[in-house]
């Protein structure tokens, strides 16, 4: 059925794939914690005032967006958090 050079080929490609499974950092999500922290919070780990309002403003125009549909059994409340990450 499989030659032995493509038996050879098959666990040569499986076993460099087993050595560099090493998880890389999305430099999007870490730049976006980054910012979403600001720069006076960064000790606390908490997030500046101004990421807290544009993710408010964000699930507020997503809330209406379903009620307008009547999506309702999509509605969930909002998690305050007072600036505490919780990611």
């Amino acid at each position: 059925m499989f030659t032995q050079e493509e038996i050879q080929s098959w666990e040569n490609e499986t076993a460099f794939a087993q050595r560099h499974n090493k998880k890389f950092i999305d430099p999007r999500k870490v730049k976006l914690k980054d910012h979403r922290k600001g720069i006076k919070s960064t000790h606390y780990n908490k997030e500046c005032k101004s990421a807290r309002k544009h993710d408010y403003r964000l699930y507020r125009t997503k809330m209406k967006r379903l009620m307008y549909q009547e999506q309702y059994d999509l509605l969930y409340n909002y998690k305050r958090t007072s600036g505490w990450l919780t990611w």
